[in-house]
């Protein structure tokens, strides 16, 4: 009771010498109403001229009436304080870049999904409404698929410093989106006295630069880390440049890697090809990388 003996003796003296502390009022005005937003994900819509819709949609940047309300990890649920409960709504799709997941930024190349709430304020809508399919690369986005795996050559080429070469497995494919066709994926297994792999494309590609954004978009799944950069072909030289590299991953995931800094860093550069590498890791055992679905994606 000590403590409310002093609390009420404090009042007492307050009382007494004319001293109340100020209380300061609460603000009257009621919250602002919201409309509730709810988005499970976000996929690609199936294009064959550019190549799998494969897609890995992590965040998502919202805007109404020219506010920008923040970015939010999916899937969310989203207050939105709009003035309008029947507003359009501009979702700019975001995704992990270079495989790290505090990265993550608008994909320039994906067009913002727009759809007016047509909604009354307190209600929940939900995004998608209908079939999964609501992405699109914009139209003047450059889709060069590098390599699929389904035709007779491979576009990457190993290097002499290779220990091994690719195989073309049917059995552990990439399992393909709903309403696409994937025969076969690029299998490399080294096996205990093999150290290395690399691969180089065949083809050179005149690519962006000027600080121009240039992915490489691929799926993976490996029991191994392994790299991937560019090599530059400058006027009388190569530089091979590395970009990132990949741990180890048990699932097959969907990866986004700008090339930015090695195309831009290198701009005497004629043109460019992509290389990828791998080191065994384990001792004892053989180590697997598992790709498809290689595409170059820039403006």
């Amino acid at each position: 009771m000590r403590n409310f003996r002093l609390f009420f003796n404090a009042l007492g003296v307050a009382a007494a010498l004319g001293t109340w502390p100020v209380v300061t009022a609460c603000d009257p005005s009621e919250a602002k109403p919201v409309v509730y937003l709810e988005i499970d994900s976000l996929t690609l819509k199936p294009d064959a001229s550019r190549g799998t819709s494969s897609a890995h949609v992590r965040s998502v940047w919202v805007e109404s009436e020219g506010v920008y309300f923040g970015v939010f990890p999916l899937p969310a649920r989203i207050p939105l304080p709009v003035n309008d409960p029947t507003a359009t709504v501009r979702l700019y799709p975001g995704v992990e870049v270079n495989g790290t997941s505090s990265f993550q930024a608008q994909y320039e190349f994906y067009q913002p999904y727009e759809r007016a709430l047509n909604s009354s304020f307190g209600s929940t809508v939900s995004w998608p409404p209908a079939g999964p399919a609501v992405l699109e690369y914009e139209s003047w986005a450059n889709v060069v698929i590098v390599e699929d795996f389904e035709a007779a050559g491979i576009q990457f080429a190993p290097s002499p410093r290779s220990d091994t070469v690719w195989t073309r497995t049917t059995s552990e494919r990439f399992p393909a989106p709903q309403g696409e066709s994937n025969s076969s994926s690029g299998m490399v297994i080294m096996k205990p006295g093999q150290q290395i792999f690399e691969a180089i494309t065949q083809q050179a590609y005149v690519l962006p630069r000027g600080g121009s954004n240039v992915y490489l978009e691929f799926n993976y799944k490996s029991t191994m880390p392994f790299s991937l950069g560019v090599v530059a072909n400058e006027p009388g030289q190569t530089t091979q440049q590395p970009t990132v590299t990949f741990r180890d991953k048990a699932q097959w995931s969907k990866a986004y890697v700008n090339l930015v800094t090695e195309v831009s860093g290198f701009p005497n550069a004629v043109n460019y090809n992509l290389y990828l590498g791998a080191v065994r890791t384990r001792p004892d055992q053989a180590d697997t990388l598992w790709v498809d679905n290689f595409k170059l994606v820039y403006r």
